[in-house]
């Protein structure tokens, strides 16, 4: 069976960002996501999950825990590198949407998934698309979601970083973390009415709270990261949907 979290197809890089596949783009398959993690960076390129209502419940928030599934040819990041560096650990796939069971939650609290986001990223905007992803999938929609962070340089609390940590354990401090989403009425195959949400935030602090503000099309994030999202779809589907940028909410 195909991996829900990737129905549509793993995100395609073209070679601009990775130029060491083994080190750089070292896939991790889960029942609860599928990631791109960068050795180089520390910092996934990718993650990408499925979300519907039954994966949200009421488990509770675990601790961040280095990735035993990492193997020896990569550090292991630990939580404690990201200690008074100003930045949040930053989720891609957001606790809640792995909320409806401890092993599924546990899941996505591994280091190889967390990027350091600026705390006014992570916790305005970021958390109100987050939040409004799950009221559709609450209503019955069927969300397939990417997200990751792009280029080096933010701005947490303490002011302006490329980088947190030191040695094998620096990671890079993204300028800008991007998200997809392709939104399925439940029962419904991606056509040339399907809405596609996108959006590119800076990881800086100054950000808006309105996550609408950051608004593109799936096509301007595609040029951004030189990834291809959904290339299963059919060509005439893809087309389609990538080129408008979505208008609702207003």
């Amino acid at each position: 069976e195909v991996n829900r979290n990737i129905r549509f197809g793993m995100p395609k890089h073209d070679g601009r960002a990775v130029k060491d596949p083994k080190i750089e783009d070292h896939v991790i398959t889960r029942e609860q996501y599928v990631l791109s993690f960068n050795g180089k960076h520390n910092t996934p390129n990718w993650v990408s999950w499925q979300l519907v209502h039954s994966d949200i419940g009421n488990t509770a928030r675990g601790a961040f825990e280095p990735d035993p599934d990492l193997h020896k040819g990569f550090h292991k990041i630990t939580s404690s590198v990201y200690n008074g560096c100003g930045f949040d650990r930053g989720h891609m796939c957001p606790s809640k949407d792995r909320s409806d069971t401890k092993a599924n939650n546990d899941a996505v609290f591994y280091m190889t998934y967390i990027i350091p986001q600026a705390p006014n990223n992570n916790q305005k905007p970021w958390e109100q698309l987050e939040s409004y992803c799950r009221e559709l999938a609450k209503h019955g929609d069927d969300l397939s979601i990417v997200c990751g962070p792009h280029g080096t340089g933010g701005e947490g609390k303490n002011g302006a970083a490329d980088s947190i940590g030191k040695g094998k354990s620096q990671v890079n401090v993204p300028a800008s973390t991007w998200k997809v989403i392709m939104v399925l009425p439940k029962g419904m195959a991606p056509d040339k009415r399907t809405q596609m949400i996108a959006v590119v935030v800076p990881n800086k602090q100054d950000v808006e709270e309105n996550w609408t503000k950051y608004r593109v099309s799936v096509r301007q994030v595609e040029e951004l990261t030189g990834l291809t999202f959904y290339p299963n779809l059919s060509r005439a589907v893809a087309e389609a949907i990538k080129e408008p940028v979505d208008r609702v909410p207003v």
